[in-house]
Parts: structure tokens; C-alpha cells; sequence
């Protein structure tokens, strides 16, 4: 009687048609991964100077002081207290560089040039004590160019709520700056 040896393992020829659907499987998925991590990354900055706008307004109130949020360098920033007492904290309160996970961002304040806010002790925007201007929104995009990232806007309103919105959507949706 003969005995057969069974085969274990895989042939060259099924290993390379392996590789072969693996790298067309990743050459189809590698632009929408870097579609979606250009959005994840101006959400990260977005979301960053939302809170750190939403940090200096809530300081303001609480402290029933003016409170400066100011943009350091495209989405780092910083909030300190405008004309602090000897008994306030040491400026800034709070800070963000821009190294944290939003190198790839550009962003763009409006009106142009502006680069502070600061709220009065009602939360409501008031002017800087520079005399710059005052920012009423803010614009996120991606400084690489791949073929269709989603901007982001915040919006300062004269009231003093910040809205973070999609400026690319319509102006019946309720997720739109409009």
C-alpha cells in the first residue's frame, strides 16, 4: 500500500495571487484613508479651538472678568485674563500648541487679520484690549491637497454663542453655517 503524504501550507502560485488582491484591495482604499484622515485631523483642530473658545467665554462668566482667547500659530492657541489681579492665576490659563495632532490645518479667521476674542463677564464678545480685531469665525481646512476634504467654520455670534458648522452643506440643514 501506498501512503500519501498530505500537503500542508500554500503554493507560490496562491501566495502571489494573495498579495496580488491584497494590493489591489489597498491601492482602491488608500485615497479615501487619506480623505479620512484629513477630516479627522481638521475635526481635531476644529474641536480644539471650539473648546478653548468655549474655555475663555465660560472664564469670562465665571470670574466676571474679561477673558482673551487668542490663536498662537493656524490652530494652537491661548486664554488669559485681560488685566489679571495679584489674586488670578498666572497667564495664560490655559494653551494649545499646534504640534497636538493638527500640524496638517490651515486656519483662516475672519475678518482677516483677527486673531483674538475676548469675552466680558455676560459671555458676549467685547472688543480686544489691543484694538485688533475681533474674530467672528473661524475657517478649518487642509493644507495637503487630496481630492475632497470636509471644512469646518465657528461661528462667534454677537451674543456670544460659538457654533461649530459645515460651511459646504445647505442652508436648510440644521449642521450648515447658514
Amino acid at each position: 500500500m501506498l501512503m500519501r503524504r498530505l500537503m500542508r501550507g500554500f503554493t507560490t502560485i496562491e501566495m502571489l495571487i494573495g498579495i496580488v488582491v491584497l494590493a489591489v484591495l489597498l491601492g482602491l482604499g488608500a485615497p479615501s484613508f487619506m480623505v479620512w484622515l484629513q477630516n479627522a485631523q481638521i475635526r481635531n483642530a476644529a474641536d480644539a479651538v471650539l473648546n478653548g473658545l468655549q474655555l475663555a467665554r465660560t472664564e469670562a462668566i465665571r470670574r466676571n472678568k474679561p477673558v482673551q482667547f487668542a490663536l498662537t500659530t493656524q490652530s494652537g492657541w491661548q486664554v488669559t485674563i485681560v488685566n489679571p489681579s495679584v489674586n488670578d492665576p498666572p497667564n495664560p490659563i490655559q494653551k494649545r500648541s499646534r504640534q497636538e495632532g493638527s500640524l496638517k490645518v490651515d486656519v483662516a479667521a475672519t475678518p482677516g487679520g483677527a486673531y483674538a476674542v475676548t469675552f466680558d463677564a455676560m459671555g458676549g464678545p467685547t472688543p480686544n484690549a489691543d484694538a485688533s480685531l475681533t474674530i467672528t469665525s473661524l475657517d478649518f481646512t487642509s493644507s495637503v491637497a487630496t481630492s475632497a476634504p470636509r471644512p469646518l467654520r465657528i461661528v462667534v455670534s454677537v451674543s456670544g454663542t460659538i457654533r461649530l458648522c459645515d460651511p459646504s452643506l445647505a442652508a436648510g440643514d440644521s449642521r450648515g453655517c447658514s
